[in-house]
C-alpha cells in the first residue's frame, strides 16, 4: 500500500558562507506520519526546521508540500508552523494558545 506524500525534501543543501550545514538531504514524510529529528548540538536540526518553515532558503535542492514546490515561497504561504524552544514561548499561554499564535 502506498502512502500519500505530505512533505518531500530532494537534495536539500544549506550553507552559511563556506560552511555546508545540510548536505544533499532527502526525506519524504507521508500524511499523518510523525518524524523526530535527533542529533548532537550543531548538527543541523534547527537549520532543517527553518528550511522547512521557509525562514531559511536552501542553497540547493527542493522542498515540496502536498506535491507543490515551496522552496522559494515565504513562510506564510507554506501552511505549516514552527514553534521554537521554550524561551521563545509565551509563558502565560497554554500550549494550544502558543501554537495558535504561531499559525495565525
Amino acid at each position: 500500500m502506498s502512502r500519500e506524500q505530505f512533505l518531500t525534501l530532494h537534495d536539500v543543501t544549506c550553507s552559511y558562507g563556506s560552511a555546508a550545514i545540510l548536505r544533499d538531504i532527502n526525506l519524504s514524510v507521508g500524511r499523518g506520519e510523525f518524524v523526530a529529528l535527533l542529533g548532537s548540538s550543531g548538527c543541523g536540526k534547527t537549520t532543517l526546521l527553518r528550511v522547512l518553515a521557509g525562514f531559511v532558503k536552501p542553497s540547493a535542492g527542493e522542498v515540496r508540500v502536498d506535491d507543490r514546490i515551496v522552496t522559494d515561497e515565504p513562510p506564510n504561504k507554506r501552511c505549516m508552523a514552527l514553534v521554537f524552544q521554550s524561551y521563545a514561548l509565551w509563558p502565560h499561554m497554554t500550549v494550544a494558545q502558543n501554537i495558535g499564535m504561531a499559525s495565525s
